[in-house]
């Protein structure tokens, strides 16, 4: 038994060594041969520069580090529509209701939050990022540690009288094992090095989607916390981001300042087949700490040029790997960059971190081709068209024509890029479509048995750090509905305060300023944007809700009239200095605050209870949905033989949520016309009233900032049609619009084919492919 012991445990030794050699022998190859590998990088054709207009992101950032007012035009750069922040100099900070604050809670109560003596802090993370790991000043070292515990397993196993025998062949191979190794000569800038060993279980593709929003309460107050706004995520309206190794897209140097030497680098390629654009970098990284803590840590250098920049996407990959790198360690951090399924390239072969783009096609408007396409104006027709469509292109100029919906596009797209890159790097767990989550690989902040869970957890990490680098592409700090709701789906929120981050994003905008030439992002700013992150506390509330079952939602595309630019500094100038001139300016800010608390509380308390929503579920399709709201005022035949939750007890409750948005609406009509801002145009006043006047309709009214582009319809849900797709209430308003459309060519309405999310249909993994 000895014997058998003896020549196992031995023989474990001879293949570490052999591996050791190995190591050796590999690094020397590849030094030889880098030079040649480097001149034969890329591989495939150049982007064509007759592929059409491209989202760009228009002008260069101004000095102010965090104004940025004009939009991109690249159908990425839609914000919350509220433009700045609104600041009460005169004002006395209201108290936050119910005394929410601290985290996002992850839980139904509105008033719990996450124990703060459970979070742990990340001194392990830090240690793991300051340690050197296995490449110290160009000299592989190889652990001791490892062979030690060869050697201590083989004692085990020996009996007594061998045992020093072993011992004293052991430390001969340790002695010999870990002589100095001569400095490696370092690679040239596009070297990369064969994998180091690290988790096997990283998923070799991830797809991560996030929604659409409607801000269907709370327009203008939002931006005041504590006021609440209630916003739905769209069911059908979801941006996807797919992340994966392939070869590079194309050849080419980089554009400014040349990679560093000396660092780790990377080809990273943004396919947008949409836009018809490939975005093509270089990300390049140190794998040591620097010693001065200012120094630059991470770059993302574009790799072809003429480049233009978009915003929306290298800042949010810029801020999304470096908090990667700094929270992980750069060891892991490259590990992970360097892992691929065995098989999938050949020994040699360039590899990048490939990112597709793709959104649901009623982000952006689809009235142009289903009239080339001769079809009507419908929901059906639009769940007919092919899967994320391409925008159109002006047959003159060539340009990328993008027509967009209002359903919040670059809050998904900021959203889903992070999720997907912490999902990729194993940083996170979050649910999956189907209901099911996924496993976590680094858990980079020692929460994920806190409350909630690790999917909770998960969602907490995205949305600090998609709303930072959400904020840092608009060059200022919004409201932040747009992106939570991105997260956490439908739910009524409440907004952080903007010295959360405020500072950072004066300092990164600062370091990140001439992008022509790239980004780069410091030691320091990592460091505090990890603590961002992870551990300061958001005074943000997230207050899970969804329309109840037998209610639906219904988005229109409007295409007609035009709005001004300055819409939102012109309320900004009202709410400041005009608003306590006269008793009617100051009366629609205070009213429209009852309103929003009206509706707030009827959605989330009276619309809960179990005898509306048994109510609801037997006499609403039926019933109620084929009568106009003037009819529900009046007794009506039920199937319930008591009053409380019968048909008209539950038409009266829809009737007061009714009677809270036309309340609502007046108060902003009212707000924009002291303020000359065409809130609710009296174009929108009109097809809203004409909304409203169909049977099983409760309200309809502009979503979010109001404006021209989008209308929003709450109704219920009639018998199904179009194989239970459809139903007869939304057929009739869809007719309606078309009705409307036709008769006046100067506004077209287009349903859309969202509808509401469910509580919790947030960002999430998918089964998505390439």
């Amino acid at each position: 038994q000895y014997q058998y012991h003896h020549i196992i445990m031995w023989g474990r030794i001879s293949n570490l060594a052999e591996k050791i050699d190995s190591n050796f022998a590999t690094e020397d190859a590849n030094n030889d041969g880098s030079q040649e590998e480097g001149s034969d990088f890329g591989g495939q054709a150049a982007v064509d520069g007759d592929g059409g207009a491209t989202p760009t992101s228009g002008e260069e950032e101004s000095g102010a580090a965090l104004v940025d007012d004009e939009e991109d035009g690249d159908g990425w750069d839609d914000d919350d529509g509220f433009g700045d922040d609104f600041d009460f100099a005169d004002e006395q900070p209201e108290p936050i209701e119910n005394g929410v604050g601290g985290l996002p809670p992850f839980v139904e109560d509105h008033d719990q939050t996450l124990d703060k003596e459970n979070e742990a802090d990340i001194d392990n993370t830090t240690a793991r990022d300051n340690g050197l790991g296995d490449v110290v000043e160009n000299v592989t070292v190889v652990k001791a540690e490892d062979v030690a515990d060869t050697i201590t397993a083989i004692k085990d196993a020996a009996p007594e009288s061998d045992a020093m025998s072993v011992e004293d062949e052991s430390a001969e191979v340790l002695e010999e094992v870990v002589q100095p190794v001569p400095p490696i000569i370092p690679p040239p800038p596009l070297a990369q090095s064969p994998p180091p060993q690290t988790n096997d279980h990283y998923p070799n593709i991830v797809t991560v989607s996030a929604p659409g929003k409607a801000l269907i309460a709370g327009g203008y107050l939002v931006l005041e916390s504590p006021n609440p706004g209630v916003v739905l995520a769209a069911e059908g309206c979801r941006f996807h981001t797919t992340i994966t190794f392939r070869p590079p897209y194309s050849e080419g140097g980089v554009i400014g300042n040349s990679v560093d030497a000396t660092w780790e680098s990377i080809p990273l390629d943004v396919y947008s087949p949409q836009f018809d654009r490939v975005f093509s970098y270089y990300l390049s990284y140190s794998l040591l700490s620097n010693d001065v803590e200012e120094g630059v840590s991470l770059r993302l250098q574009p790799r072809t040029g003429p480049h233009e920049p978009n915003k929306f996407v290298e800042r949010s990959l810029l801020l999304a790997l470096g908090y990667l790198r700094q929270s992980l360690g750069a060891n892991e951090f490259h590990a992970r960059l360097q892992r691929r399924e065995q098989g999938d390239f050949n020994a040699g072969e360039r590899v990048a971190l490939a990112i597709k783009l793709r959104a649901d096609n009623d982000f952006y408007s689809q009235i142009t081709r289903l009239r080339e396409e001769g079809l009507d104006l419908t929901p059906h027709n639009l769940e007919r068209l092919d899967q994320f469509l391409p925008c159109p292109k002006d047959e003159l100029t060539g340009e990328v024509v993008v027509n967009k919906t209002g359903m919040g596009s670059s809050a998904a797209l900021v959203t889903s890029i992070v999720g997907a890159l912490l999902r990729f790097f194993g940083v996170i767990s979050l649910p999956g479509m189907d209901g099911e989550g996924d496993e976590i690989l680094n858990d980079v902040d020692n929460k994920t048995n806190g409350d909630g869970g690790i999917e909770n957890e998960g969602l907490r990490i995205a949305h600090n750090l998609s709303q930072i680098c959400h904020c840092h592409a608009q060059g200022k700090v919004g409201s932040g509905f747009d992106v939570s709701s991105a997260i956490y789906g439908s739910h009524i929120y409440t907004r952080f305060s903007k010295g959360v981050i405020n500072e950072f994003l004066e300092s990164v905008a600062s370091l990140t300023k001439g992008e022509e030439d790239g980004l780069q992002l410091s030691e320091s700013l990592s460091n505090q944007l990890v603590r961002l992150v992870n551990d300061v506390e958001w005074d943000c509330t997230v207050r899970p809700i969804s329309l109840p079952p037998g209610l639906e939602l219904l988005m229109a595309d409007v295409c007609g009239g035009s709005e001004s630019p300055s819409m939102a500094r012109k309320i900004l100038d009202w709410k400041k200095n005009k608003r306590r001139v006269g008793f009617m300016d100051d009366y629609y800010w205070k009213d429209l605050k009852r309103c929003n608390k009206r509706i707030v509380s009827l959605l989330s308390d009276q619309f809960t209870s179990q005898t509306f929503l048994d109510g609801l579920q037997r006499d609403g399709a039926m019933i109620i949905s084929t009568r106009t709201a003037e009819q529900w005022k009046k007794p009506m035949p039920s199937s319930w033989y008591k009053f409380e939750g019968s048909s008209w007890d539950v038409a009266l409750k829809l009737l007061d949520l009714r009677m809270a948005f036309v309340e609502s609406r007046q108060n902003l009509k009212g707000m924009g016309k002291a303020a000359g801002v065409p809130v609710e145009p009296d174009e929108q006043s009109a097809l809203a009233d004409a909304t409203m006047k169909l049977p099983g309709v409760v309200a309809a009214g502009v979503p979010g900032a109001g404006g021209y582009d989008a209308l929003f319809a709450i109704y219920v849900k009639g018998p199904e049609t179009n194989d239970g797709k459809s139903d007869r209430v939304r057929d009739e308003i869809g007719n309606l619009w078309r009705e409307m459309s036709d008769e006046n060519n100067e506004t077209v309405v287009c349903p859309l084919s969202v509808k509401a999310a469910a509580s919790g249909g947030g960002l999430c993994s998918t089964k998505l492919d390439w």
